[in-house]
């Protein structure tokens, strides 16, 4: 019987993130064993350490914000306002029938 891909409870994504997280040690020993030096294997962790957690937070908000349990309104607050609205401007302001120039 196949094995599947990723385990049945997780979303298929945190693999590729667990291997991204692994990858970062082997990208220095690499650096490490051609005679860079140590300051600069540790930046570079640092840095794919941080370019791997920003991954992994744009993915999980970008599901979070796709998945069907939204509102039908796809996120619309009911007390937003409009863009570009005053602060105190209301969608459905009374007219003043008498004082417009058709009437």
């Amino acid at each position: 019987m196949p094995r599947p891909a990723h385990a049945p409870g997780r979303p298929p994504e945190d693999d590729l993130l667990r291997w991204a997280a692994f990858a970062c040690l082997p990208a220095a020993a690499a650096l490490l064993w051609r005679g860079a030096p140590f300051l600069t294997a540790a930046g570079v962790v640092c840095g794919l350490a941080a370019v791997t957690a920003a991954s992994r937070l744009l993915i999980r908000r970008s599901r979070r914000l796709g998945s069907p349990a939204r509102s039908p309104r796809l996120g619309a607050h009911p007390h937003a306002r409009r863009a570009g609205a005053p602060p105190h401007a209301r969608a459905h302001a009374p007219r003043n029938a008498g004082q417009t120039p058709a009437g």
